[in-house]
């Protein structure tokens, strides 16, 4: 409905201007005073030399037919100012979210296209926190948006389940485990001659770390109580690692060996990996589950660590590498594409001095497996944090430089840090995710037994969940991903502000109007839609109208934030419709007419709500 009214206007415009007007430079102000619609001649009067008030008003004089849901133009300052017609106007919104459904807001730019999504990226043995929800939601809510913008969106993820994390969580393993694998007592009747003397603890642990073998990985997690076998104690030791390894260098060089034996195909630490692996990767499916995040395919660093050695060797003989002073490197400054080399990229390293491998030599063959697996991609898109932005320019470039043609784009984002400053898994001071969705859901619980305290306890808990729910996400897609989020769970929970309690509470204050009206269906499809003449009601209208248009420009920009921000503006104008105008108690002509609104602004709000994976509860 706003696109076919801005058309119009743009070509009325274009008209009395003689030049071409986009409808997208018809814009709805920000104050309702300033009218409905506005055309601001501030670029056109600097290409013609003339004031943008002389010109507002030349075009306010020069239109002359207008379309049928405008009531008015006249020109204010440099701007060409509409006023749109209530009852035509907010019946034809209506009637338009009522045909469309679920689907309101729905668009096709994506035609059906293949894009590929990759994002919950996260490290195995680490502790999942709150920096890691950003990625797994603002993946989440692009993923829904591309599919409602017309795209057929492949959500996948890339697990960092190998490299240097894991090696110090394995390394700090064994040492506090070898004790519990018994050294072996000589036999009786041998001679004290021929009696090996007893390791010390410290000696002992050195040699079963140099030793290791599988029975010992055995014996030590079978010490284990099942209840520890848990991504959080991993957690824990990879936090401990950090620190004593910054303590002694001399025991960096047990990491690297740790790496080596690994990337060999040590049958002892293969074992403890996996084993170790299987419990952090329980924790986030439980994660995934909980935001219902749906991964069509799981990639693993390790599937393909075998292809990224041959891949140095395949470089080096190609001459895209070289080696330098032990290392493997592409100097992607060295190479003539013109594309490449004005952005100035430097050096990408695929191989330490050690021999061991780093995120590019893998990433590549990532890159293969992903387009052997899913031909059809137009587009692949990995979003991950804005850290990492250098990197993945020189990824990308180093694709192109070996034939691959497809687009690649990298979402970044920033951190989210505390009120008390940064984050960071090695130091220890993070919110678990764990925790913080049990605070999260403890303090909304409390908040609905304050008003509901004759609710049973499955309603009080689902209530709780959905609040819980929606604050945190809102919380964390709200912002521009480009911004730093100071993450405040207190906030987050408000009723009142710019959070998804507050949009929640919006859509359940008009559903316990539509329960007291106990109007059917039936009833309110044949209601007058013209009686609605109120003001708030145009403004609300006009909102629920820049749907369509917003849900388009977040797919565009790959911005969950918009469709947030539309939302706190719906959720503003649902409130002021709640303050203005009666409902049950208008007559009944007007009644069944607002409430046949009401259905459809709560459609609308909905689907904005699922772009971001918010439920809403059916009271609060």
């Amino acid at each position: 409905m706003l696109d076919a009214v801005k058309s119009n206007l743009a070509r009325l415009i274009g008209e009395a201007l003689e030049t071409t007007v986009e409808p997208q430079e018809v814009v709805v102000p920000p104050k309702p005073d300033m009218g409905d619609l506005a055309y601001g001649c501030f670029k056109l009067a600097k290409e013609r030399g003339l004031s943008p008030n002389e010109l507002a008003k030349t075009v306010a004089d020069n239109i002359q037919h207008l379309d049928q849901s405008i009531e008015c133009v006249e020109a204010l300052g440099p701007y060409v100012n509409f006023k749109i017609k209530n009852q035509v106007f907010v019946e034809r919104v209506i009637k338009e979210i009522e045909a469309r459904g679920d689907a309101y807001g729905a668009g096709e730019a994506g035609r059906g296209q293949q894009v590929m999504l990759e994002f919950a990226n996260v490290n195995t043995h680490k502790e999942f926190h709150v920096g890691h929800l950003r990625n797994i939601l603002l993946g989440l809510s692009v993923h829904r948006i591309l599919d409602f913008a017309g795209w057929k969106t492949i959500p996948v993820s890339y697990i960092n389940d190998y490299g240097s994390h894991v090696a110090k969580c394995l390394w700090l393993f064994v040492r506090e485990h070898a004790k519990d694998v018994p050294q072996k007592k000589s036999k009786t009747g041998s001679s004290k001659k021929d009696q090996a003397p007893a390791l010390s603890p410290e000696e002992w642990t050195e040699h079963v770390m140099q030793n290791l073998s599988a029975v010992w990985v055995r014996k030590m997690i079978e010490s284990m109580p099942v209840k520890t076998r848990t991504g959080s104690y991993l957690g824990d030791l990879y936090v401990e690692a950090s620190k004593l390894l910054e303590e002694n260098d001399d025991w960096k060089k047990d990491i690297s060996f740790i790496l080596q034996k690994l990337e060999a195909h040590d049958p002892a630490w293969t074992l403890l990996w996996q084993e170790t692996k299987r419990w952090s990767m329980q924790e986030f499916y439980r994660i995934l589950q909980d935001f219902n995040v749906s991964i069509h395919r799981q990639y693993f660093e390790s599937e393909v660590v075998d292809q990224s050695i041959g891949l140095v060797h395949e470089l080096l003989d190609r001459g895209i590498a070289m080696e330098s002073q032990g290392a493997v490197i592409i100097d992607l400054d060295a190479y003539p594409d013109p594309e490449i080399q004005k952005q100035k990229l430097g050096v990408l390293m695929l191989r330490k001095t050690d021999g061991t491998l780093i995120y590019a030599t893998k990433d590549v063959p990532l890159a293969e497996l992903k387009f052997m697996e899913y031909p059809e991609q137009v587009l692949s898109i990995i979003v991950v944090d804005s850290r990492q932005s250098l990197y993945f320019k020189q990824l990308f470039a180093t694709l192109k430089l070996l034939g691959y043609d497809k687009p690649f784009k990298h979402l970044a984002y920033e951190f989210v840090t505390l009120p008390e400053g940064a984050m960071a898994s090695r130091k220890g001071n993070v919110i678990l995710l764990k925790d913080l969705m049990q605070k999260a859901f403890e303090a909304a619980r409390q908040e609905v037994l304050k008003r509901h305290d004759d609710w049973n306890e499955g309603k009080v808990d689902y209530t709780a969940w959905c609040i819980s729910q929606g604050g945190v996400n809102f919380a964390l897609l709200k912002q521009d991903p480009e911004k730093v989020i100071v993450f405040d769970i207190q906030k987050a929970l408000s009723f009142e502000g710019d959070t998804g309690p507050y949009v929640q509470y919006a859509l359940t204050r008009l559903q316990a109007i539509v329960n007291k009206g106990k109007a059917s269906k039936k009833d309110l499809s044949g209601a007058d839609l013209t009686k609605l003449e109120h003001e708030t009601e145009k403004q609300l209208a006009v909102c629920l109208a820049q749907f369509p248009e917003v849900c388009a420009r977040s797919a565009a920009l790959y911005r969950p934030s918009l469709i947030a921000q539309w939302l706190l503006e719906a959720a503003s104008k649902v409130n002021a419709f709640y303050r203005d105008v009666q409902v049950l108690d208008a007559p009944k002509d007007l009644q069944m007419a607002r409430l046949r609104f009401i259905l459809a602004a709560q459609k609308s709000m909905t689907n904005g709500l699922r772009c971001l994976g918010i439920n809403v509860p059916d009271a609060m």
